[in-house]
C-alpha cells in the first residue's frame, strides 16, 4: 500500500557551461525558477555573482536563510540548451540544483510520470534519470517560496542520458547464483574440478615476463603532435548506480585487481546494460587506445583451423574466464590504465577489457600455452578453445585431459555454462562442425537472400534488381535469367506475378549463394563491410576483392530492428547496422588485417572523437575497438546492395498495426539535434541603483555556417531526399507509401544542376534548422520586414517548397516575438461587457472621482464628484487639494454624516485611492474598495458621465471668467439629482426624498383629497410609494444594463482564458514611453500570468512601479511552440550585486543630451542594457568606467573629426 501513496524523486542529468555534470530534481512544487547548491558551485567553479540578500525557505525543511549569491549558467538538459540561465545559489540542498514552477513554465515542460520522461515545448523529451526501489522511503522536498522582487529568466549540441532500471540495478547488487560445476562437469573430468571454482578465477595472476600486456605509447599523432596524456570527465551517476559502483570496486579491490593511483591519466567510467539484465562495468579508453602502438600479433586463420576440423569425429569446446583477467598489466605500464570515480582514481593490475591490444596479448599467451596441441587436435581462438579428434571418444578424453591439465598450469579458469563436452554437433567461428559431415556454413549467413520473399509490387522487383545487377559480371545468361523480371517494370504493365518470373527470382537467389557468387572468407584478401539501415531493418554484405580485383561476396545479412531500435537517432541507426554486420561476422573480422567499412552516413567519421557518448554508443565503442578497421563514406547512391537488404518489402511495417510503428508513435522523440548558439557578448559596462525597463530582449542569431553548406549536410542526412529525387528520375507512377507525401510525381522535375523541382520551386531536405533559418532569414530581413504569416508563405513559396510549408510558416509567425511587440492588433475587442450588480439600497454603492484643475473659485480648484450607483444621484464638494488627508475630511463631512459609511466604493488608481492611509479607513469602516483595472475606464463609466453631466452645467451658468462655478455646484447638485435618470425613469430626489422639486411654482397649488386623509395614512402612503419608485429603479436599472450589455457585446468576443504562467502580450498604448515618438515604439510586451483576479482581469509580472492588474481587452496570448530552431527575444538577466549595489549589464549608449537641473545642467546618455529593448536616460556619472562609454565617445569624435 505504501507504494501508492509514496513514490521517488523526478530526477535528472543537466549539463552546466557544456562541461560539468549536475544531478538536478524537477520539483513542480518549488515557486523559485531553480537553485543551485552551494557547495557544488564553489567545487565546479561556477560563474556567481553576488545579489542584494533575499530570504527563501523551504527547500530544505529549515528555517529561512538569506542568499546572497546568483548563478550564470549555460544549463543543456537532453539538447535543450538554456543560454545565460540564472539560478540562486543556496546553502544546503540535497540535490546539485533543483528547477522549480516557473523554470518548467518557461521552458513549457511537461512531466510524463507514467513514462518517466521530460518533455520539453520543442520536442526533446529526456528519460528521467533513476527510478527508487520501493523500499527507500522518499525524501521530503517542501515547496520552495522566494521572496524575491523579480523572478529570473532564461532562454540545442546534444547529450544523451543514461538510465538504468531498478532491475538492472537490483541485478547487479545481488549476489551473482553460483552453479555446482560438479553437477554438469563428467565424472571422469572432475579431477580438474577446482579449474571450473569461480573462487579461483578470482587470483591476482602471477607476472609473466613477455607476456604481461605492455602500453606502448605513440610518439606523435598524424599531424605530427606530441599525444597529450588521455583523460576524461566524470560521467554522473544516481546514488543507485553509485552503490554498485562502490561494490564494483570494493571487489576489484578485494581481488587485487586494481589499487589506488595517482597517475596524470583518468578515463571515465560507466555502466552498460548486459543484454540479459544487470550491468557491466565499462572504462572508456577511446583516448588511451587512439594514442597506443598496434600490436600486430595475428589470430588463427579460420580457413586453415576449418580445414583441420572437417574429419573430426568428437569436439569437446571450453570458454576460459574473464580472460583478460588473467594477463598481468606489465611492470610500469599500470598508470596508463588509471581510471577516475566518484570515489577516487585507480589503476588495473590486471588486464582490463577495452584496450585495444588486449585480444593480440592474450592469444600470444593461450598460443604459447597449447602450443604443442595447436593445430593438432586443439584450436584455440581467443578465449574459445575448441579440441577436436578423429578417434574414439576414450582417445578424445585423453586429449581433453592433457589440455586442462595445461590451462590448470596456465592458472586459466574455465566457465561451466560455457562448456561443451563430447559432442558431435557444435558452432564454432560462424560454422557449422558435424562429426561425419564435415563443416557447413551457418545459415545466418545467407539467410537474408534465401529468406527474401517474392516481390509484390513494382518497386520490388526494381529493388530486387538493382541489388542482382552487381552481380551479372560472375552469371553467365544474366540478362536471360531476369527477362520475365525486367518485363513488369516496363511503364505501362500491369503487375501480374508469373511462374517464370518467379522461377527467375528463384534461380537468381540460389546463384547468390553459390560459387563463383558466394567465396569462402579469406583473411590475407582486402575485406570490405558494407552496411545500411533503412529506420526497420539493418543490413550489409561482407566482400572481399579477388586476385583479379573484383569484388566478391562472403556472407549477406538483414534482420529487422526491434520497435526500440526504430527509435534511434538515424546516426545510432546508421551505427547499428555496422554493430550488427560485425558481431555477425566477428569470427572472420576479429583477427584479420585492417578493413574497410562503408557508410552512406557521413558523420559516423568523428564517431570515435566524441568527448561523451551514451551507454548505448559507449557498449558500441567497446565492441569496434576489437576490430582492425578504416570507416569510408560512400554516397547512398552507390550502396545498392546493402540498400536492398536493409529495404525487403517483407520486413518494412505492413500497416500501423507493426509493433514498430505502434512503438515509435508512444515513444519516438524529435531528432533535432542542432542548435544556434546566441553569440557570447562580453559585458561592456555596468550602472549602480539603476534598473532597465524590463522588456523583451533583441538578439540576433550569427549563423556559423552558410545555407548552402547547412543545405548540403542536411541533404546528406536526409535518407528519404535520395529516394524522393530517384523516384522522381525513374517516374515512378507514385511516391513510396511509407514517405507519406501528398504530393505527385508528375509535379516534380530534376534540374540540369541535380536539384529536386516541385512546381519550379527548390525542395527543401528534410532538417529542421535549414527550414527554420530559411523562415528566419525570410521574415525577418529589411527587405521583407517581419511580415505576416500570409506574406511569409508567399515569400518563401516563390522559390522553395517542402510539405508543411505552411504549418511551419504558421507557427514561426505565432511565436516571432518582434512580431508580437510590433503587430496592430486587428481582431474584434476582447472580453464582454460585465455590469457591476445592483445595488440594494440607496447610497450603499458609490462611486468617486474628482474634476481637476479647474479655474479658482473661493479658493478650490478640484470638484469631488460622488454617485448613487442605485439612484443615480450626486454629491459635489469643491476641494482646495485632492490630498489624501483632505478627501477623507470631505468625505466624512458630506457623505458620511447624511448617509452613514457605504458598503463599497468603486473609483480610479488614483493616488488618493491606493495609499495606506485611505486603505486603513476604509478598513476600520468597512467599505471595499473597488478599485478600476489598469487602463479600463469603463468599470466606473457612471462617474465619468457624471462628470461630464456637471461640467457641461457650469459651463451653462458660470461667468467669462469662470470665477464662480463653486458657489453654483450647490444648485448644480440639486437641478442634477432633480432630473429623471435614464437607467431608472426616476429622479434621484424622488428617491431619497419622496418627492420631486418642481422648478416651476404655481401661485394657487391645486387641491386634492390627499390633504383631507389623516397624517398617518398619507405617511404609509409615501413609505409604500418609496418601496414601489425602490423596486421600479432596481428593476429598470437591470433592463437598461442589460440592454447596454447586448449593444456593448455585439462589437466584442467572448474573453480568453489565461492560465497561471501562460505568457501574454499587453497592449502598452497607456503606458508612457522614453522614446521620442510612441508612434514608432512597442506597441506591446510579453508578460507572465501571476494570478487571475476576478472574472475579466489578470495580474502580470511587469515592473514594481506599474498597477500589475489588467483588463483582458488589454491582453492577447503569446505563442507557446517555437519551431525548435526558432530565435526567441525574451531573455532578460537580473542584477549583479557589486559593493553592495545592484548592478545592470549596458549593452551600448544611442543618444545623449543636457537637461536643465535646479540652476545648472545635467549631462543624459541614452543606455541600452544588455537584455532589455527598451533603453532609459540616465546621469553621465552613472557611465563612467565602461567601455560603452568609451566607444560612444570615440565614435562621436570621430562624427566631429569628419564634419570639421
Amino acid at each position: 500500500m505504501v507504494g501508492r501513496f509514496d513514490g521517488p524523486p523526478f530526477n535528472i542529468d543537466a549539463w552546466l557551461d557544456r562541461r560539468t555534470n549536475a544531478n538536478a530534481l524537477i520539483d513542480s512544487g518549488c515557486l523559485t525558477y531553480g537553485i543551485i547548491k552551494e557547495t557544488f558551485a564553489r567545487k565546479k567553479k561556477l560563474n556567481c555573482s553576488a545579489i542584494k540578500p533575499r530570504p527563501i525557505k523551504g527547500y530544505d525543511g529549515s528555517a529561512p536563510q538569506y542568499i546572497k549569491e546568483i548563478a550564470c549558467v549555460t544549463l543543456d538538459i537532453g539538447g535543450n540548451i538554456q543560454e545565460k540561465a540564472y539560478f540562486y545559489v543556496v546553502p544546503k540542498c540535497e540535490y546539485d540544483m533543483i528547477l522549480g514552477l516557473p523554470w518548467m513554465e518557461h521552458q513549457h515542460v511537461r512531466i510524463d510520470a507514467a513514462g518517466g520522461r521530460l518533455e520539453f515545448g520543442n520536442g526533446i523529451s529526456v528519460d528521467k534519470k533513476n527510478l527508487l526501489r520501493p523500499e527507500y522511503a522518499p525524501r521530503q522536498i517542501g515547496a520552495a517560496a522566494v521572496n524575491a522582487l523579480k523572478r529570473m529568466r532564461s532562454r540545442k549540441k546534444e547529450v544523451d542520458i543514461f538510465a538504468v532500471s531498478m532491475r538492472d540495478i537490483e541485478k547487479a547488487l545481488a549476489p551473482k547464483p553460483q552453479t555446482d560445476p560438479g553437477n554438469k562437469l563428467p565424472k571422469h573430468y572432475h579431477e580438474f574440478l577446482e579449474l571450473f571454482d569461480p573462487k579461483e578465477a578470482d587470483k591476482l595472476p602471477p607476472s609473466r615476463p613477455n607476456i604481461d600486456h605492455q602500453i606502448e605509447l605513440i610518439d606523435a599523432d598524424a599531424k605530427g603532435r606530441k599525444p597529450e596524456i588521455p583523460w576524461g570527465p566524470l560521467y554522473n551517476m544516481s546514488r543507485e548506480e553509485l552503490l554498485v559502483l562502490r561494490k564494483t570496486l570494493h571487489d576489484l579491490l578485494s581481488k587485487d585487481f586494481i589499487r589506488v593511483s595517482n597517475s596524470p591519466a583518468a578515463a571515465p567510467v560507466l555502466f552498460v546494460r548486459k543484454p540479459g539484465g544487470g550491468l557491466r562495468f565499462c572504462v572508456d579508453y577511446r583516448a588511451l587506445n587512439a594514442m597506443t602502438k598496434r600490436d600486430r600479433y595475428p589470430l588463427p586463420l579460420i580457413h586453415e583451423t576449418l580445414q583441420r576440423i572437417s574429419k573430426a569425429r568428437w569436439f569437446t569446446k571450453l570458454d576460459v574466464t574473464a580472460a583478460f583477467h588473467k594477463i598481468r598489466i606489465a611492470e610500469g605500464d599500470e598508470w596508463k590504465t588509471a581510471f577516475r570515480t566518484r570515489f577516487g582514481l585507480y589503476e588495473w593490475l590486471v588486464t582490463p577489457f577495452g584496450l585495444t591490444n588486449a585480444p593480440s596479448t592474450f592469444q600470444r599467451y593461450i598460443n604459447w600455452t597449447l602450443r604443442e596441441f595447436l593445430d593438432d587436435f586443439v584450436s584455440a581462438y581467443l578465449d574459445d578453445v575448441l579440441i577436436f579428434t578423429e578417434g574414439s571418444r576414450a582417445h578424445h578424453r585423453k586429449q581433453v585431459m592433457r589440455v586442462l591439465e595445461r590451462l590448470r598450469t596456465a592458472g586459466l579458469q574455465l566457465d561451466i555454462n560455457k562448456c561443451e563436452f563430447e559432442v558431435q554437433t557444435t558452432k564454432y567461428l560462424g560454422f557449422i562442425l558435424e562429426a561425419g559431415k564435415g563443416i557447413r556454413m551457418d545459415p545466418a549467413k545467407v539467410s537474408a537472400i534465401l529468406e527474401w520473399k517474392a516481390p509484390t509490387c513494382v518497386k520490388d522487383v526494381r529493388s530486387f534488381l538493382g541489388f542482382a545487377n552487381f552481380y551479372r559480371q560472375f552469371i553467365r545468361g544474366y540478362s536471360d535469367i531476369i527477362r520475365p523480371l525486367t518485363e513488369l517494370t516496363k511503364k505501362g504493365t500491369t503487375f501480374v506475378w508469373t511462374k517464370a518470373a518467379n522461377e527467375a527470382f528463384e534461380q537468381l537467389k540460389q546463384m547468390f549463394v553459390s560459387d563463383p557468387i558466394l567465396v569462402q572468407f579469406d583473411p590475407e584478401q582486402d575485406t570490405i563491410v558494407e552496411a545500411d539501415s533503412s529506420g526497420y531493418v539493418v543490413g550489409g554484405t561482407l566482400s572481399q576483392y579477388d586476385n583479379k580485383g573484383l569484388l566478391r561476396t562472403c556472407a549477406y545479412f538483414s534482420r529487422k530492428c526491434t520497435p526500440a531500435e526504430c527509435n534511434y537517432e538515424i546516426h545510432d541507426k546508421e551505427l547499428l547496422a555496422i554493430i550488427a554486420c560485425l558481431k555477425q561476422w566477428e569470427p572472420e573480422l576479429i583477427g584479420t588485417k585492417e578493413f574497410t567499412i562503408l557508410t552512406d552516413h557521413r558523420n559516423l567519421k568523428y564517431f570515435m572523437q566524441l568527448r561523451r557518448l551514451n551507454e548505448r554508443q559507449m557498449r558500441w565503442a567497446g565492441i569496434l575497438s576489437r576490430f582492425n578497421y578504416k570507416l569510408q563514406y560512400r554516397p547512398g547512391r552507390l550502396a545498392a546492395r546493402p540498400d536492398a537488404l536493409s529495404r525487403r518489402s517483407q520486413d518494412m511495417p505492413d500497416g500501423i498495426d507493426d509493433e514498430r510503428l505502434a512503438y515509435r508513435n508512444k515513444r519516438l522523440i524529435n531528432p533535432n539535434k542542432v542548435r544556434r548558439d546566441y553569440p557570447e557578448q562580453p559585458p561592456q559596462g555596468r550602472l549602480s541603483n539603476t534598473a532597465p525597463e524590463p522588456h523583451v530582449h533583441a538578439t540576433h542569431i550569427e549563423h556559423l555556417t552558410s545555407i548552402g553548406e547547412q543545405w548540403r549536410l542536411a541533404e546528406a542526412e536526409d535518407k528519404n531526399y535520395e529516394r524522393i529525387k530517384e523516384a522522381v528520375r525513374q517516374k515512378l507512377p507514385r511516391f513510396p507509401q511509407d514517405l507519406q507525401l501528398r504530393t505527385m510525381v508528375s509535379e516534380c522535375t530534376i534540374d540540369a544542376a541535380d536539384r529536386l523541382l516541385f512546381r519550379n520551386r527548390q525542395w527543401v531536405p528534410n532538417s529542421e534548422p535549414l527550414r527554420t533559418r530559411i523562415i528566419q532569414d525570410t521574415h525577418d530581413s529589411y527587405l521583407t520586414g517581419h511580415p505576416g504569416r500570409n506574406m511569409t508563405y508567399a515569400i518563401v513559396a516563390r522559390q522553395l517548397y517542402w510539405p508543411n510549408l505552411s504549418e511551419d510558416v504558421r507557427r514561426f509567425v505565432n511565436n516571432c516575438d518582434k512580431c508580437g511587440a510590433n503587430t496592430v492588433w486587428r481582431q474584434r475587442r476582447q472580453g464582454l461587457l460585465k455590469p457591476l450588480p445592483v445595488p440594494s439600497r440607496m447610497w450603499r454603492d458609490i462611486s468617486m472621482d474628482f474634476i481637476e484643475k479647474l479655474p479658482m473659485s473661493d479658493g478650490n480648484t478640484n470638484l469631488m464628484v460622488i454617485v448613487d450607483r442605485l439612484g443615480k444621484g450626486i454629491i459635489l464638494v469643491p476641494c482646495k487639494h485632492i490630498d489624501t488627508e483632505t478627501v477623507i475630511s470631505k468625505f466624512v463631512d458630506r457623505f458620511i454624516r447624511e448617509h452613514g459609511p457605504p458598503s463599497s466604493i468603486i473609483s480610479d488608481r488614483g493616488t488618493q485611492f491606493v495609499n495606506d492611509l485611505w486603505k486603513g479607513v476604509c478598513e476600520r469602516l468597512k467599505i471595499m474598495r473597488r478599485l478600476s483595472t489598469a487602463h479600463h475606464p469603463q468599470t466606473d463609466g457612471q462617474t465619468e458621465r457624471a462628470n461630464s453631466v456637471v461640467e457641461e452645467y457650469l459651463r451653462n451658468f458660470c461667468t467669462y471668467l469662470q470665477t464662480d462655478w463653486s458657489p453654483l455646484t450647490a444648485i448644480a447638485q440639486l437641478a442634477i439629482n432633480g432630473r429623471d435618470a435614464t437607467a431608472t425613469g426616476i429622479s434621484p430626489f424622488f428617491l431619497t426624498h419622496g418627492y420631486n422639486v418642481e422648478p416651476l411654482q404655481l401661485d394657487e397649488a391645486i387641491p386634492t383629497s390627499e390633504q383631507q386623509r389623516p397624517a398617518a395614512e398619507r405617511a404609509n402612503d409615501i413609505v409604500t410609494k418609496l418601496r414601489q419608485a425602490f423596486d421600479i429603479a432596481q428593476t429598470e436599472l437591470v433592463s437598461a444594463q442589460q440592454r447596454m450589455e447586448d449593444s456593448a457585446n455585439r462589437r466584442r468576443e467572448t474573453p480568453l482564458e489565461y492560465k497561471v504562467g501562460q505568457k501574454v502580450w499587453l497592449d502598452l498604448r497607456n503606458i508612457r514611453t522614453e522614446r521620442p515618438s510612441k508612434k514608432l515604439d512597442a506597441r506591446h510586451a510579453k508578460y507572465t500570468i501571476l494570478e487571475k483576479v476576478g472574472s475579466h482581469a489578470y495580474r502580470l509580472d511587469v515592473p514594481g512601479t506599474i498597477h500589475d492588474v489588467f483588463h483582458t481587452t488589454l491582453l492577447r496570448p503569446a505563442g507557446t511552440r517555437p519551431l525548435p530552431s526558432q530565435t526567441r527575444h525574451d531573455y532578460q538577466p537580473p542584477a549583479h550585486l557589486v559593493e553592495g549595489n545592484e548592478e545592470y549589464l549596458v549593452d551600448s549608449i544611442l543618444d545623449e543630451r543636457t537637461i536643465r537641473r535646479g540652476r545648472g545642467h545635467m549631462k543624459q546618455y541614452l543606455v541600452r542594457w544588455t537584455g532589455y529593448a527598451r533603453p532609459t536616460w540616465e546621469p553621465a556619472r552613472s557611465m563612467e568606467d565602461t567601455e560603452a562609454l568609451d566607444h560612444w565617445l570615440q565614435h562621436h569624435n570621430a562624427l566631429a573629426e569628419g564634419g570639421e
